[in-house]
């Protein structure tokens, strides 16, 4: 058991470098292209990513989670995943490539349907990796995985800007995707050639239809759900619209992907292993989660204070209307951590159905939710995400209950220090918020003074509350001090 837990502090420590990495490369990459685009240019290419996502995750039919939790992985088994694949993914490119000009009319936007003609090329390349990076996800080699996803995110990144400077527009984002995938399929070529895959195959088939199928339902409900906002704002708000909800979303997303994906691209391994050996994943889960809020909460609650000198500062004035959407996006992002884990969980365990079905009927509640909201404003969209996670949380803490370690109450108790640091964590924050005119005269200097604030506030309260993270800091601090002889412990 030390040894596994070493495994994944380890494998955490890889997982969370590729994605603070990325995310300093494309927050600042974010910052550049949102003062050389317009939000209707963003909005443009936030849609046809919308359209596009639903079509990626019919790509994926579930294979390579199926890769990371199957019990007896055979040559076989890795031949028919990835030939599934192939063929799912040219089929996708296809048909994207042929409904992009009946999709860009139906959102009275040309460029929606060049943005899907060029995404349709990644689809071509995308699965002479994807196996690959199932295969290391499974061995939990992380190290690997950080040099194949940072350098296709720095491609990713440079090739947005590069473009958008000489004035490709929103077609910089897409052709730089495409650039990013080539970089990722290389990646695994060069890094990851040990799992290539040795030929094509179906023998394995009847084994991973099943669970492919039951698994797309799942994610294109899942899919569907994250992205149908930005459609409805698309469709029946205009373009612009979207790109104010893009922004506002920003902040948001960036964190989902850059340290929820980094737990997550862990956890879900780690709980099928445990489920494979031992019976403890969901005590695994519940440490997860108490981790996760310790960092999500104070974070989401920071943001959804300090979102004016956010979007002022990273964005400029052009998209100060993203900030009241900002708001609503990290108060629903704070109940959205309860759940973020929850459909890993219960896949990983073998439970896919039980995963279906809450996702079907929560992101079909946000659907219906998001156009009634259209009809009202942009930001009363932003503002029903915050009903979709609470039905989202009551829906899969039902099926929790069917575990004694994760009765609500007992999820209730653990997460008290997490509400704990987030208040802490809030003080200055709202000080500085509250002083008249102070952010209006003085934007930079004010909002570094709410980042240390909120800083010193996340770490005493961790101390104070003793929350597990203490054990994570302590850790840090000892490393320090094998660096620096005179630096205190706490």
């Amino acid at each position: 058991m030390p040894a596994q837990k070493l495994s994944l502090r380890r494998s955490l420590v890889f997982s969370f470098a590729e994605k603070y990495t990325s995310f300093a490369v494309s927050l600042a990459a974010i910052v550049i292209v949102s003062r050389l685009l317009t939000p209707e240019e963003i909005g443009i290419f936030s849609v046809a990513v919308g359209v596009t996502t639903l079509a990626n995750t019919l790509r994926t039919f579930g294979v390579s989670n199926y890769l990371v939790q199957v019990k007896d992985l055979t040559d076989n088994v890795i031949r028919t995943c990835f030939t599934i694949n192939l063929l799912i993914a040219w089929s996708l490119a296809l048909i994207i490539f042929a409904s992009s000009w009946q999709i860009g009319a139906f959102f009275h936007s040309v460029g929606v349907g060049d943005v899907m003609r060029v995404q349709s090329l990644s689809f071509i390349l995308v699965p002479f990796g994807i196996t690959a990076l199932a295969l290391l996800r499974r061995d939990m080699a992380f190290g690997t995985l950080y040099k194949i996803n940072v350098s296709s995110n720095v491609a990713n990144s440079c090739m947005t800007i590069g473009l958008a400077f000489l004035g490709f527009s929103y077609m910089s984002m897409a052709w730089a995707s495409v650039v990013a995938m080539l970089v990722m399929v290389l990646g695994c070529v060069v890094w990851g050639h040990e799992r290539r895959v040795r030929g094509v195959g179906i023998s394995g088939w009847r084994d991973i239809l099943p669970f492919g199928a039951k698994m797309t339902v799942s994610d294109i409900a899942l899919d569907l759900g994250q992205q149908s906002a930005n459609i409805v704002i698309g469709r029946m708000l205009g373009m612009a619209d979207a790109g104010f909800y893009s922004r506002g979303y920003g902040p948001v997303n960036m964190f989902r992907e850059k340290v929820v994906a980094a737990v997550k691209a862990v956890a879900f391994p780690a709980f099928a292993a445990e489920h494979r050996e031992t019976t403890m994943a969901p005590q695994l889960f519940l440490r997860a989660l108490v981790y996760l809020t310790g960092i999500s909460w104070p974070f989401f609650a920071f943001a959804a204070l300090m979102a004016f000198p956010m979007i002022r500062i990273m964005f400029g004035t052009q998209w100060d209307a993203a900030v009241p959407l900002m708001r609503w996006l990290c108060g629903a992002a704070i109940v959205g951590t309860l759940i973020y884990q929850c459909n890993s969980f219960f896949v990983a365990i073998g439970r896919v159905n039980a995963a279906t079905i809450v996702e079907i009927q929560y992101q079909l509640a946000g659907l219906l939710l998001a156009v009634a909201a259209a009809f009202i404003s942009v930001e009363a969209v932003a503002a029903s995400q915050v009903l979709v996670y609470v039905i989202a949380t009551l829906l899969y803490y039902r099926k929790m209950r069917d575990f004694d370690v994760l009765a609500l109450g007992k999820c209730a108790r653990a997460l008290m220090p997490s509400a704990a640091i987030t208040v802490t964590t809030g003080i200055v924050p709202v000080i500085v918020l509250a002083w008249p005119s102070l952010l209006d005269e003085y934007l930079i200097p004010s909002f570094a003074v709410a980042v240390v604030g909120a800083g010193c506030g996340w770490i005493a309260g961790i101390v104070l509350v003793k929350h597990p993270l203490l054990v994570e800091l302590r850790s840090i601090v000892a490393r320090l001090q094998g660096l620096l002889p005179g630096f205190r412990k706490l």
